[in-house]
């Protein structure tokens, strides 16, 4: 009888050693996919915040009047520039409670005219670009 029972106190633990391995493993596969997924939004805002960005500097940089809020949809002047907001799937709204900001900045020096375009998300930074172009010379 000694025998049968030390096998299955044996048996008892090296089940409790499994299941506590197992558990242990999917703790660490639902944090990865957790991470992974944390990132993956990451990546997608900043993929976004690039895109629109890059769109706005070529738009500026094509236009012969740079500094008019008129170049975007549903802008909002501000001292130095102006500000465009997005909702959470990046189309553009007009009120302030949006997911992402794009700020642009104008600064004149010489005869050309410089933008910051920086795209916020609440007060994270999630991309900015610089660019210029010369100013049109009147006659």
């Amino acid at each position: 009888m000694e025998i049968k029972s030390s096998k299955t106190k044996l048996f008892l633990i090296e089940l409790i050693v499994v299941i506590f391995f197992f558990a242990v493993s999917s703790v660490v596969c639902v944090n990865l996919f957790a991470r992974a997924r944390l990132m993956s939004i990451e990546s997608a805002d900043t993929t976004n915040a690039m895109l629109r960005a890059q769109a706005a500097a070529e738009t500026i940089r094509g236009s012969s009047d740079p500094r008019s809020p008129g170049l975007f949809d549903k802008a909002v002047a501000n001292a130095n520039g102006y500000t465009l907001y997005y909702d959470a799937s990046w189309e553009d709204v007009s009120d302030s409670s949006a997911a992402y900001r794009m700020d642009v900045v104008f600064s004149e020096s010489a005869r050309m005219i410089k933008a910051k375009i920086t795209v916020l998300k609440g007060e994270k930074e999630l991309f900015a670009i610089n660019t210029a172009r010369y100013l049109d010379i009147v006659k």
